[in-house]
């Protein structure tokens, strides 16, 4: 109880559901759900929760990573993994998903040409009504946090280019290894965290420039938008590979657990049911995996 009243709380200050001392009452009122989800255009959340391959082709391994992680972190439900090509305003009205989580990728986005950069194109424009009109969460993981900020108008690049700069993939990331973040801001996605982060890193590209009205949740040195969360809604993007952790190291696995007790709350709050996301009292850690090509 004690868990779950904080967690409103922090949703309530971080997502702008208002300031005033957290009531239920007054989180229904602020965030208007007097209205149903099919009168306001929120879709009420099934027990589907799906990991969004931001790879070329069906599936990825990263992506099916990222699946097994969630479920070991109490994803409740079922999961599944699907192509970008897939996510479709249609197709998620008719699976009403829990929250998608948008896995890593792996070469530069502006090679995704053809075929693959229209269908990333139409999933840009569709993550935007997902996340905005029917309030789905979603984490978007490297290079997923990346497509979260080009969805909404952000840019990326390589972290030694420019934004318009497209430079392949070499053998060693411009930020590999376990580094430390800053935490900004203060979020539901910190809870019973520190000041800082010790996350796994391994990608080229960055997010240069955010998109309008995204709030910077954490930094360092290398990389100014290492975690970022849309303005008003439980969409967030980091840019660290936070399914590889370790119990010694667990910072990793207890943001994505803080991740899906948000989608949980906001499922039950938001989207009028209560969400198949189990919390667990402790993480265990996955041990230190091969990356892969890094995003």
């Amino acid at each position: 109880m004690k868990k779950a009243l904080t967690l409103l709380i922090g949703l309530n200050l971080a997502l702008g559901f208002g300031f005033s001392v957290c009531r239920s009452d007054e989180i229904t009122r602020d965030v208007s759900i007097a209205q149903t989800p099919q009168e306001s255009g929120i879709v009420e959340a099934s027990s589907l929760w799906i990991v969004v391959n931001m790879f070329t082709g069906r599936t990825s391994k990263q992506a099916v990573i990222v699946q097994q992680t969630l479920e070991r972190l109490g994803a409740g439900g079922r999961g599944i993994v699907l192509p970008y090509a897939d996510i479709t305003v249609e197709n998620m009205r008719k699976l009403r998903p829990a929250f998608l989580a948008l896995s890593p990728n792996g070469i530069p986005w502006c090679r995704y040409k053809g075929k693959n950069g229209q269908d990333l194109a139409n999933f840009f424009k569709a993550l935007r009504v997902i996340i905005e009109d029917m309030r789905v969460p979603v984490i978007g993981i490297c290079g997923g946090h990346q497509a979260l900020a080009l969805a909404f108008g952000g840019k990326v690049g390589p972290i030694r280019g420019g934004e318009d700069d497209c430079f392949p993939y070499g053998h060693h990331p411009t930020e590999k290894g376990r580094r430390d973040v800053y935490i900004l801001k203060r979020d539901p996605l910190f809870l019973g965290m520190g000041k800082s982060l010790n996350l796994v890193e391994s990608h080229y590209d960055e997010v240069k420039r955010l998109p309008n009205g995204f709030v910077p949740l954490a930094d360092n040195k290398l990389c100014p938008y290492q975690i970022i969360r849309h303005p008003e809604r439980p969409a967030y993007g980091v840019q660290a590979h936070t399914e590889y952790y370790m119990n010694s190291r667990p910072d990793g696995g207890i943001l994505l657990r803080n991740f899906l007790d948000i989608a949980r709350t906001y499922n039950r709050v938001v989207r009028h049911v209560d969400g198949p996301i189990s919390p667990v009292s402790k993480v265990q850690g996955s041990g230190s995996a091969n990356l892969g090509k890094p995003n």
